[in-house]
């Protein structure tokens, strides 16, 4: 039977590997032990409270760092804090007390941690950002700069300072000297058009509103190859300058390029309520989340998104009503597999604002992550009536019936979706694709056989379509020659890909070349160890070339695995019979 190929979020890579960024860069050894009591000789701390006064100093420790470690963070900061308290002193465990707590939005805890980490060592960490963001959400604007003008700027935060600085000023000094801020900004492509996205809305703060109009011009011009987050700021730009077509405008051209969708419709929506002026905490906010933004530009890893989502919460401390942030966290959040924090933080986005409708698929596709199938399905349904045009909802629900093997019924989905969307959209493979598994899988292979071709007539050279029919023909015995060529093809787009190489093992084992075919069952078994089939056919292969006993081992191994009724009967019966000659 085929095997469709699992969608992996980069980011989920990343974050799962288990790294500890805390304390940016501190070494990863435990504190000097402190002279609390510790938990009894052979006593778990796991059913301690993280206040309880038996956990000792270590043992508080460590179960803050494997807390983070497992990306329970919300946790990790509690067993760090108290930690902290049992050791006052202890610079190590003051910096994972606020850099944890700014990561979960707890700045209550944050804020005093960080200061007195700035005071200790103000070159190290975030510590200044979390103190001068809460300076500046209270309005102390004179206290934030008192913070901001100290970072150092050979620091974790000087790719940060352009606009810290800038927004720092925004409140207190002449216009001329914040706008000067950005000025290192365009020595650099990646933050270049931050000059124009900034200086718009500090020109907007200055009362300059030409000046404002110029920066979102600027950046209009090129709109079709911007980000939303930029289309985003232009047409709020336009909105409190009273442009509204020009918005409307940037909006339309945006959409020609990418396509429709509900943030771009919310957008619209905005431009017919009233536009209120731009505040300090506002520019500061953006300026967080750019920095915030920033850092996940190019090759993130683990310690770039912790910072990144202090950053964000930041932002979000500043201006609690910044729903782009929220969406931001509960993406890291997601990430990092905290699916109940981070449905938290996309429910709150309030019904209305751009961002909710996708805030809510992610929510869907959460539940369904947690194995809560009914849970999603209804969150999705409910977007399906408010939204009944719109074809990702239509996909999302063929995802999750398909991945709960109602074929039939995902068939529908798919179907639906393909009618909404135009029939040139280069990214209809991908439905073309999942409805052609789906009808494999409910034995129409003639539908299934003309949405596999489709696909490829959209996307040719795709190596998981490539693979998924190459193998069909093998399964079906039919067309080996047009099978070869596929699973061929198919191997040379992704030689490393465990299932497109078992493809090829097997397809050589389908034509006799038995001894080919155990070299690539062999790699294949490698890439993919806990894969039932890939461990049966390497299994089916060493029996052919004599190899009897590995051969009992492969299908004995692959009775360990996730197998189908069907399967482990045939595997069974191998075992017990051996392989029949053919």
């Amino acid at each position: 039977m085929p095997r469709s190929l699992a969608l992996r979020a980069l980011l989920a890579a990343i974050f799962l590997s288990g790294s500890s960024a805390a304390a940016l860069a501190a070494d990863a050894s435990p504190p000097p032990a402190s002279k609390a009591p510790s938990p009894a000789a052979g006593q778990s701390t796991a059913a301690l409270s993280p206040v309880d006064p038996r956990l000792g100093l270590a043992a508080a420790y460590l179960s803050g760092r494997h807390a983070e470690a497992n990306a329970d963070t919300s946790k990790a900061v509690s067993f760090f804090n108290y930690a902290r308290d049992l050791d006052p002193n202890n610079n190590r465990l003051i910096e994972d007390s606020y850099f944890l707590a700014a990561q979960v939005g707890d700045f209550a805890q944050a804020v005093p941690s960080a200061k007195r980490a700035f005071e200790a060592n103000p070159r190290r960490g975030i510590a200044p950002v979390v103190i001068a963001a809460d300076a500046y959400r209270k309005k102390d604007y004179q206290g934030a700069w008192a913070v901001i003008e100290k970072i150092p700027a050979q620091s974790v935060n000087s790719f940060a300072l352009p606009v810290l600085r800038a927004w720092g000023a925004a409140p207190l000094k002449p216009a001329e000297t914040a706008l000067a801020e950005l000025t290192l900004l365009k020595n650099f492509q990646d933050t270049a058009r931050l000059v124009d996205v900034m200086g718009g809305m500090l020109n907007e703060h200055y009362g300059l509103k030409d000046a404002a109009l110029a920066n979102y011009d600027t950046l209009a011009a090129n709109i079709e190859n911007e980000r939303t987050s930029v289309l985003r700021i232009v047409v709020k730009g336009y909105h409190r300058l009273g442009k509204a077509p020009q918005a409307k405008a940037a909006i339309a051209r945006f959409e020609k390029a990418h396509g429709a969708s509900p943030i771009l419709d919310a957008m619209t929506a905005t431009l017919n309520q009233p536009a209120a002026k731009i505040t300090p905490q506002e520019g500061m906010s953006e300026a967080l989340f750019a920095a915030a933004e920033l850092l996940l530009q190019n090759e993130p890893n683990l310690a770039r998104m912790q910072i990144a989502t202090a950053y964000a919460q930041t932002a979000l401390h500043v201006n609690p009503n910044f729903s782009v942030a929220r969406a931001f966290i509960g993406s890291a959040f997601t990430a990092r597999g905290r699916f109940d924090e981070a449905n938290a933080m996309l429910s709150s986005i309030p019904k209305g604002e751009p961002g909710n409708l996708e805030a809510r698929m992610q929510v869907a596709n959460n539940l369904a992550a947690m194995s809560r199938t009914d849970e999603s399905l209804a969150v999705l349904r409910e977007l399906l009536k408010e939204r009944p045009t719109w074809a990702d909802i239509h996909i999302a629900v063929g995802d999750l019936l398909r991945r709960e093997e109602r074929f039939a019924e995902a068939v529908g989905e798919y179907s639906a979706a393909l009618k909404l969307r135009p029939a040139t959209a280069e990214e209809n493979w991908t439905i073309y694709y999942t409805r052609g598994i789906s009808y494999e899988r409910t034995k129409d292979w003639n539908s299934a056989e003309k949405d596999f071709k489709k696909a490829l007539e959209i996307k040719p050279g795709e190596a998981s379509v490539l693979n998924y029919l190459g193998y069909s023909y093998l399964d079906r015995g039919v067309n080996l020659k047009e099978a070869r060529r596929l699973i061929e093809l198919a191997y040379t787009k992704r030689p490393d890909d465990g299932y497109i190489i078992d493809s090829l093992g097997w397809m050589l084992f389908v034509l006799g070349e038995y001894d080919k075919a155990v070299v690539h069952l062999e790699k294949a078994v490698e890439a993919a160890p806990a894969d039932a089939t890939i461990n049966e056919h390497l299994g089916d292969a060493l029996w052919k070339v004599g190899r009897r006993t590995e051969a009992r081992y492969q299908w004995q191994r692959a009775l360990t695995l996730d197998v189908e009724d069907a399967q482990r009967a045939s595997i069974s019966k191998k075992l017990e019979q051996g392989l029949a000659q053919k």
